[in-house]
């Protein structure tokens, strides 16, 4: 499985009838380098196992890539982190077919932002259709989200909700703490 079915991406629609979706894709912050609005599991994309062995030896090749400081420990484990991260995001950009942009933003000092997409169908048809269901999950989030603003109104309350602390927050209102309190 190579790359050879794949474009650099420069913004525009692939046909007047199809929307692309943004897979981002880096290292650190969570146990997958592959990000939606959120960071998505690896056991939920349906890529093949070799190329998610692949991602998660390359987020492993990071973190030993930097000092303790974490800088590069050297200009060579950078650059070879960088061709690695567009060789994958190639791979990847394969597999959910062109439906799906992969944008990978290297660590590399000066290194731009490369996005990808490929030209053809998906090659892998499970991913494609994990990617495209998470997606379907998050427009229906957004639409959801928006009926409850209209609903709202102007004169509408928001609250959020910390469940581990059980505090509840309306912007607006300060509720003083205990430790506020003399």
């Amino acid at each position: 499985m190579g790359t050879s079915h794949l474009v650099l991406y420069d913004g525009g629609m692939t046909d007047e009838n199809c929307t692309t979706t943004t897979v981002r894709m880096f290292p650190d912050y969570a146990d997958t380098v592959l990000w939606l609005v959120f960071p998505i599991d690896y056991e939920d994309t349906g890529l093949s196992p070799d190329l998610i062995h692949q991602l998660d030896a390359w987020e492993q090749s990071y973190y030993e890539a930097l000092d303790a400081d974490f800088n590069w420990k050297s200009a060579e484990e950078a650059r070879t982190f960088t061709q690695t991260g567009i060789d994958l995001a190639g791979q990847v950009a394969n597999e959910l077919g062109e439906e799906f942009v992969v944008e990978f933003a290297s660590y590399e000092h000066h290194a731009p932002t490369y996005t990808v997409q490929s030209r053809s169908p998906a090659d892998n048809d499970e991913a494609f259709a994990a990617f495209s269901t998470i997606v379907a999950e998050l427009d229906a989030e957004d639409v959801r989200a928006a009926q409850l603003v209209a609903e709202a109104g102007p004169d509408g309350e928001w609250t959020a909700y910390a469940p581990l602390s059980g505090e509840t927050f309306t912007p607006g209102k300060h509720v003083p703490r205990t430790e506020d309190v003399d």
